[in-house]
């Protein structure tokens, strides 16, 4: 075997590895092509567009309504655990920048302070009612009734507020600490801080994309299951 195909073959092993639950078959049927490809460096620009699998990081696939209880118990805890550390960071930061208003003599650094106190606002407030509104999993009776807690779960993925309130929540931030920084008077410092909190605005818009799109086809396939019980209920 030569080095090209061995390079080729660890590439594609790496995707099949790390693709999420949901990618793993679409990873593996790429893995496959690459091994029986002639060609060692047609192989080898086969498994790095392969890469790509990656980047589409959605769950495993329902296959029975059974699996809707204890995929609703990881739904919730998964947003409760968000939403409180949004609210933990939106505390912080709110705290730290009305501290430091008074501290800026310019309008520039008290508005970059006060569009972080807003944002750290609408956030906190949001993820408080988010978690007060979901109880936890061993407090909440509705898993013992399959179709009510199906139903449960089909109406919180149909949810997509939260994407606009932690997106506003991240632009106040960044711009609000780029403008403190600005405040001062930029140096290098400043500047690289600038465009960190801008990559990180930036990686969060593909992530809440993909988070609805996986809550999107996670409802396609609660629909097709209750479809299909209606279907054999009938028969």
């Amino acid at each position: 075997m030569t080095l090209v195909r061995m390079v080729a073959l660890t590439i594609s092993d790496e995707v099949v590895r790390w693709a999420s639950p949901g990618c793993k078959e679409w990873a593996e049927g790429l893995e496959r092509e690459a091994r029986v490809i002639e060609s060692d460096w047609a192989a080898l620009r086969w498994s790095i567009g392969s890469t790509r699998v990656l980047l589409d990081r959605r769950p495993a696939s329902l296959t029975s309504l059974d699996e809707v209880p204890a995929e609703t118990q990881k739904f919730v805890e998964t947003t409760r655990w968000r939403a409180g550390f949004i609210l933990a960071m939106s505390i912080m930061q709110g705290v730290f920048c009305s501290l430091h208003f008074f501290h800026f003599r310019n309008f520039l650094g008290r508005a970059g302070c006060a569009l972080v106190v807003l944002g750290s606002i609408l956030a906190g407030t949001y993820s408080l009612m988010e978690r007060r509104r979901l109880k936890e999993p061993w407090k909440d009776d509705i898993y013992d009734d399959l179709l009510a807690c199906t139903t449960f779960y089909r109406e919180q993925l149909k949810r997509f507020d939260f994407l606009w309130i932690y997106l506003s929540y991240f632009l106040c931030w960044s711009l609000g600490e780029s403008m403190c920084g600005g405040a001062y008077g930029y140096d290098v410092f400043d500047v690289v801080c600038s465009w960190i909190l801008v990559c990180m605005f930036l990686f969060m818009l593909p992530v809440m994309h993909q988070r609805k799109q996986n809550n999107l086809r996670r409802i396609e396939e609660i629909d097709a299951l209750l479809a299909e019980r209606k279907h054999g209920a009938e028969l």
